[in-house]
C-alpha cells in the first residue's frame, strides 16, 4: 500500500463544502529540535471525529457497551479460524499522521470485551493507479483466509475515476494481497460501502444506491443523509466474478442497505442504517422480510457477529452530527 494522502473523494468534498484547502500535504520534517505540535486532525467536522462503539446484545435484548474505538468509522467484523475476532475500520489516529485515513484492524480473544491496539493493514499487488483502499468489508473463506472487499477508484486527486468494489486476501488479517480486477461497479453511480457474506456456497454482495456523485455530494452539503430505500445486489460462486441481480427495495425509504450481511448457514440477515426494523432476513438473498424478533440497532453502519454464548456483538459508528451518516470518502462530481 502506498503512502496515504487524503483521497480525491475526501479532498474534493472538503473543497466544495468549505471553500478552503483540504487537509492534504503534511509539513516537512523539522531540521532542529522536535517541538510537539497539535494532532493531525482537520479542524472541520468529518469522519475523523466519529467513533466505533462495541456492544454485546444478550438473548434477552439487553445491551452492554464493552469498548470504543476513537477516531474510527465504517467498521466490519469477522471471526478467524483460531477463534479470534477481527474488526476492520477506517482509522484516523490524531497522533500518527502516516496512518491517518487508512484501513486498520483490531483483534479480540475474549469475545469482543477487549481489543488489541489499532494496526494499519498492508496491501500489495493492487494497481498503482488506484486510490488507497477504504470502506472495508471482511468475509472469512473456507480455506482459512479472510477476504477484504473495499472501495477505491482510479485517477488522480484532481480527476478521480469511477468508484468500484475491489478485493484482497490475507492469511493473518494484516498483510493482504490484492486480487486483480473489479468486483462490482455501476457506471455513473456512487458505489461504496458494500456488505458481503458467503451463504450456501455463493457470495452475496449488497451495496446501497447512493445516486450520482453530484446528487450524493449535494445531499451531503445540505446536511442530509444519502438517499435510501434501494440497494444493488450481486452474486458470485468464487467471490471474484459477480453477476448483478435485481435491485433490492427497502421500506421506509429512510432505511438504507448500509451495514452488515451475516449468514448462519440457513438465513442471511442484514443489519442496516435507519429506523428499521432490523434485521431483514432472507433464505436466498433475493426475497427479504423483517425478522420475527427485530432489534434496535444503534448508530450508523452496524457490523454484527454471533458470539459463542448466543449473544451478538454489534459494532456501529457513533457520529457527532448528521453528516456522519456519510461514508469516510464522499465522492466528488
Amino acid at each position: 500500500m502506498t503512502a496515504v494522502t487524503p483521497t480525491a473523494l475526501l479532498a474534493m468534498a472538503w473543497l466544495l463544502a468549505n471553500q478552503t484547502a483540504p487537509p492534504s500535504a503534511l509539513p516537512a520534517a523539522p531540521t532542529g529540535p522536535v517541538v510537539p505540535t497539535a494532532p493531525a486532525v482537520p479542524p472541520k467536522p468529518g469522519p475523523w471525529n466519529n467513533a466505533v462503539e462495541v456492544r454485546r446484545f444478550g438473548s434477552d435484548g439487553t445491551a452492554e457497551l464493552v469498548a470504543t474505538f476513537d477516531h474510527a468509522d465504517v467498521c466490519t467484523v469477522a471471526r478467524l479460524p483460531d477463534g479470534r475476532i477481527i474488526a476492520a475500520f477506517q482509522g484516523y489516529p490524531p497522533d500518527r499522521p502516516q496512518d491517518f485515513d487508512r484501513v486498520a484492524v483490531r483483534f479480540s480473544s475474549d469475545e469482543g470485551r477487549s481489543w488489541t491496539a489499532a494496526q494499519p493493514i498492508a496491501i500489495t499487488g493492487i494497481d498503482a493507479g488506484l486510490a488507497p483502499p477504504f470502506d472495508p468489508t471482511l468475509v472469512p473463506l473456507p480455506d482459512g483466509r479472510v477476504r477484504l472487499y473495499f472501495t477505491s477508484h482510479p485517477g488522480s486527486d484532481e480527476q478521480p475515476g469511477q468508484t468500484a468494489i475491489h478485493s484482497a486476501v490475507s492469511a493473518d488479517g494484516i498483510h493482504f494481497v490484492g486480487e486483480p480486477g473489479i468486483r462490482f461497479c455501476v457506471e455513473g453511480r456512487v458505489v461504496i460501502d458494500c456488505a458481503a457474506a458467503l451463504h450456501g456456497g455463493k457470495f452475496h454482495l449488497i451495496v446501497p444506491d447512493n445516486g450520482t456523485p453530484a446528487e450524493f455530494l449535494a445531499r451531503r452539503q445540505a446536511g442530509e443523509s444519502p438517499i435510501g430505500g434501494n440497494g444493488y445486489h450481486a452474486t458470485s460462486v468464487d467471490g471474484l466474478t459477480f453477476q448483478r441481480a435485481a435491485d433490492l427495495p427497502l421500506t421506509p425509504v429512510h432505511n438504507r442497505w448500509f451495514g452488515n450481511l451475516l449468514s448462519d448457514g440457513r438465513t442471511l440477515s442484514f443489519f442496516g442504517t435507519g429506523p428499521g426494523p432490523w434485521p431483514m432476513t432472507s433464505a436466498d438473498g433475493f426475497a427479504w422480510n423483517a425478522a420475527p424478533s427485530p432489534m434496535r440497532v444503534p448508530g450508523v453502519d452496524p457490523a454484527v457477529l454471533a458470539l459463542k454464548d448466543g449473544a451478538r456483538l454489534v459494532l456501529s459508528t457513533r457520529a457527532p452530527g448528521p453528516a456522519s451518516n456519510y461514508p469516510a470518502h464522499p465522492p466528488a462530481p
